[in-house]
């Protein structure tokens, strides 16, 4: 048996689970989560039976940079109607004002929307910006 010292706790663990740090971090992460960023460190004790002691150790919060990225990346795609419509309109010619007056409706409609998303957009920016930092009431697995 191999003696855990963990939060001034000690837990007998079987040879087959302390083989290593890393399956020690999966068997132990349910009951303390913040196991995942642990230091560990095996001594032998006066009667040869072998100690591991965690050190809890500050771990990286939030999204990482490549986190961040990854999930943009799985975003639907969209592009703002006044956008598309205004790539239209410069595609069109003077010679086509027919074509231009057709697109009126669609125009003010993709105006509208794109001045909604703006706002909306602009909201979410400014609450995230403004948002006070506050304790969560569950804890991400492995921390």
């Amino acid at each position: 048996m191999v003696t855990l010292q963990i939060e001034g706790q000690s837990l007998e663990l079987p040879e087959n689970i302390a083989v290593n740090d890393d399956a020690v971090r999966r068997a132990i992460a349910p009951l303390f989560p913040q196991i995942a960023s642990a230091r560990f460190e095996r001594v032998t004790d006066k009667e040869g039976r072998t100690v591991l002691k965690v050190t809890k150790e500050a771990g990286v919060k939030g999204l990482t940079p490549e986190t961040l990225v990854n999930t943009l990346k799985r975003c639907p795609r969209h592009i703002n109607p006044a956008l598309v419509l205004s790539r239209k309109l410069q595609q069109t010619t003077a010679d086509h004002i027919e074509d231009i007056l057709t697109l009126e409706r669609q125009l003010e409609s993709a105006i509208l929307t794109g001045e909604h998303e703006l706002q909306v957009t602009n909201a979410i920016f400014t609450r995230l910006l403004h948002a006070p930092a506050v304790p969560s009431t569950t804890t991400p697995i492995g921390f």
